[in-house]
């Protein structure tokens, strides 16, 4: 899936908060990407968009198996790194993007997504509306299903290295 693909913001959404729920277990930093730059592109591939408010990230996953020098890099960048154990992490991302939307006001607001678990289709695409946003970045190989439930996509390893 090749990002050139993707639509610029609709107005409404332009300003409007993003918050990137990143599954860094299975979404790990891609190869040839430093983690002090994850930040960065990230906020980079939304502002190419015409993504322009404020953008919060947070990383979900078993922060134990991440060396020190690269949490220290996360977390200098403004990402929060969340620990999970392993078998509460799909529910607990579920959990985190349940509450997320049940506790925004209606206002227009962006979720990105960066996650391979693709039992969030169904409840990404129900979470798109009119003032709520979907965008997505994944490893290769998706289901279509996955793909449709949001709006926007990446492929996560080319977010990080297609963009400087």
């Amino acid at each position: 899936i090749d990002m050139e693909n993707n639509k610029v913001a609709e107005a409404k959404f332009e300003e409007a908060p993003t918050w990137v729920c990143w599954d860094i277990e299975n979404c790990p930093i891609p190869k040839g990407c430093k983690a002090e730059e994850i930040s960065q592109k990230i906020s980079s591939a939304l502002s190419k968009l015409n993504y322009r408010g404020p953008i919060s990230i947070s990383a979900y996953g078993n922060m134990n198996h991440i060396p020190p020098s690269v949490k220290k890099a996360l977390s200098s960048t403004g990402v929060v790194l969340n620990h999970l154990h392993i078998n509460s992490r799909g529910h607990y991302i579920f959990d985190k993007l349940s509450g997320w939307v049940h506790n925004r006001t209606p206002d227009p607001a962006n979720l990105m997504v960066i996650s391979r678990d693709e039992s969030l289709s169904y409840f990404l695409s129900k979470w798109q509306t009119d003032k709520r946003n979907v965008l997505l970045a994944h490893p290769p190989n998706p289901s279509d299903s996955f793909v449709a439930s949001a709006k926007t996509t990446w492929l996560w390893n080319s977010l990080c290295k297609n963009l400087t």
